[in-house]
């Protein structure tokens, strides 16, 4: 009986291995995300027209803040299956609001499947550079526009739409701004900024 139970339990984990790897990943992600995130590279008088960040923006703050392909791996298929604000990574969820939750629309296999082949072909390495480039020239007071040392939900807000070239009366909502804000005191000081660059490359 023993034999027979050991039997059964590796027959099952192997339908199990083999039914994921045989997810087709990049049709699920044809019809369940491009609507979304577009896999093209985007032109920036393009990105007002979008549903969500691209793929190359997503993954670009993914792998900022997790690397390692398999701890980005468990973050995407936990933020994707039920996605919150204190979980996200990206200040785009401001623009375009929070992602639905997927839960119950894909599967975790299929949701791993996903998760691992945008690790391994996002964000482009051209992308990357020149997103790397141009959050270098970004600091608190290229963000505080009346320089009064503080950077109020307005300004946080018209900094991103002007260098997304984007209507900032378009914006849905403050929800990363208000995590930023860790003493709730509706606006953004030095310190705050600081935190927020080290918590995006989890330092």
């Amino acid at each position: 009986m023993k034999n027979i139970s050991l039997f059964v339990i590796l027959t099952l984990s192997g339908s199990a291995l083999l039914a994921a790897q045989s997810v087709d990943a990049k049709s699920i992600y044809k019809n369940r995300c491009m609507i979304c995130h577009t896999t093209k590279a985007v032109a920036p008088e393009e990105k007002g027209k979008l549903l969500g960040p691209p793929a190359d923006e997503v993954m670009y703050h993914v792998k900022e803040r997790y690397p390692d392909k398999e701890k980005a791996v468990v973050f995407m298929v936990d933020y994707i299956m039920q996605p919150s604000p204190d979980k996200a990574l990206c200040a785009s969820m401001d623009k375009f609001g929070l992602m639905p939750a997927m839960k119950g629309t894909l599967s975790p296999e299929d949701a791993r499947a996903v998760s691992a082949l945008m690790f391994e072909k996002f964000p482009r390495p051209d992308f990357a550079k020149a997103e790397k480039k141009d959050r270098s020239k970004i600091t608190f007071k290229t963000i505080d526009a009346n320089g009064d040392g503080f950077v109020t939900p307005e300004e946080f807000r018209n900094f991103r739409a002007k260098r997304n070239h984007i209507d900032p009366k378009t914006f849905k909502n403050d929800l990363y701004f208000k995590r930023i804000d860790l003493n709730g005191d509706g606006k953004m000081d030095p310190s705050e900024f600081e935190a927020m660059k080290r918590a995006r490359s989890g330092k």
